[in-house]
């Protein structure tokens, strides 16, 4: 039994303070064990302080007459005990605490506040009384920036809802009030074949023996100039008006040396007699149309009128000149028909010319003294088939703005 106890005192040797392990030899003696037990206190007290293995001392004390069992149960008791803990106690703590906090915190802050202050906003600043009071106080609450941006933007737009409705209820083919007698009394004109316009204009000298009844019948649009101070002038109109035929009234009421009272006092006169003419026109061009200072007159007041102007192609042609200046729908008669005559061949060779300027120019008019002559004229030329290449039109559609 002795080179056991020896084995056993080996494992303190390390130890300096160990000079009585010696006695121990005696250590089989039965009265010897309760020394034992004081010898291993001594030596289990500097180990606890290294680690917590007090525990453990007794059961060295118990096993010692048995073989080297205790040595082999402490050594596995001691092991487990130091691994399980530090890896229990890092795994639970981290896992637990980063996932509660960061979810609950910004799921609960941004949904509350920016949904609440808008709306409270919004209902103050809609019955302020006059916009600069208003935006004078919205700089001084919280949010200021907020506010500005509200009170700019909507304030322009309910300025601006009732203009964007004018354009449509000022359309002067829509709109009665805003109506002239050139979009009310023109008559239809479709060019579908976007061929030149031709445009006859025949003068009713006012005699009693003129078929107006065969002129109004013609099978093509012609318009008719009259006299607006002839106190037939209503009688006749309403039968041309009734054929489809659009009426332009003769300047006859135009003094010589008109000042711009007499002139607005003249075409007030004249309009009276002749309401539904689409266009004004000078009679052989010597009224208005070549005296600038008469003519600078004129335009004016056919422009409020809301008619159109026709003139000839003789001489400077001041009103003309006028009237494109000032945005008036005009148009200059480009020759005569009875110029040369009543004869049917030149007035087929003035109608020819006439085909010709109109390729040139995309429009023309041509005018003449209504006779029976001249009505023959033209239902010829129309029947030979020489007015194909262009449109016949009323004189409205001639009336351009350049």
């Amino acid at each position: 039994m002795e080179p056991l106890p020896e084995a056993v005192e080996e494992t303190p040797a390390p130890a300096p303070t160990e000079p009585e392990a010696a006695p121990q030899p005696p250590v089989p003696d039965s009265p010897a064990a309760p020394e034992g037990e004081p010898a291993a206190a001594p030596v289990a007290e500097p180990e606890v302080a290294v680690a917590p293995e007090l525990e453990p001392a007794p059961k060295v004390d118990a096993a010692v007459a048995p073989p080297q069992d205790p040595l082999l149960e402490t050594a596995a008791e001691v092991a487990p005990e130091p691994v399980a803990e530090p890896i229990a106690e890092p795994v639970a703590e981290p896992v637990a605490e980063p996932v509660a906090e960061p979810i609950a915190e910004p799921v609960v802050e941004p949904v509350a506040e920016p949904i609440a202050e808008p709306v409270v906003e919004l209902a103050p600043e809609v019955t302020p009384e006059p916009a600069p009071e208003a935006a004078a106080a919205v700089p001084a609450s919280e949010s200021a920036g907020n506010a500005e941006i509200v009170v700019v933007d909507r304030l322009p737009k309910t300025a601006e809802a009732p203009v964007a409705e004018d354009p449509a209820a000022a359309d002067p083919t829509t709109d009665p009030a805003v109506a002239t007698p050139l979009t009310t009394y023109d008559e239809p004109f479709e060019n579908t074949d976007n061929k030149p316009v031709f445009a006859i204009v025949l003068i009713d000298p006012g005699t009693a023996t003129l078929d107006r009844a065969a002129l109004a019948a013609l099978p093509f649009p012609v318009s008719f100039a009259l006299d607006p101070l002839d106190p037939a002038t209503p009688e006749r109109v309403a039968l041309y008006r009734a054929g489809g035929k659009e009426v332009v009234m003769l300047a006859t009421g135009i003094a010589t040396g008109a000042q711009a009272s007499d002139i607005e006092v003249a075409f007030q006169s004249m309009a009276q007699g002749l309401p539904e003419a689409v266009a004004v026109m000078d009679l052989d061009g010597s009224l208005f149309q070549n005296n600038r200072p008469v003519a600078s007159l004129v335009v004016p007041v056919v422009q409020a009128q809301g008619r159109g102007l026709v003139t000839w192609d003789i001489g400077l042609n001041a009103a003309d000149q006028v009237a494109r200046r000032e945005d008036v729908p005009a148009a200059v008669v480009f020759r005569d028909l009875a110029a040369s005559g009543a004869d049917g061949a030149a007035i087929q060779r003035i109608l020819g010319r006439a085909v010709f300027k109109a390729g040139q120019d995309g429009r023309v008019v041509v005018a003449a003294t209504a006779s029976p002559e001249l009505v023959a004229a033209l239902l010829e030329w129309s029947v030979e088939g020489k007015s194909a290449s262009v449109a016949l039109a009323p004189v409205s559609a001639a009336l351009t703005v350049e």
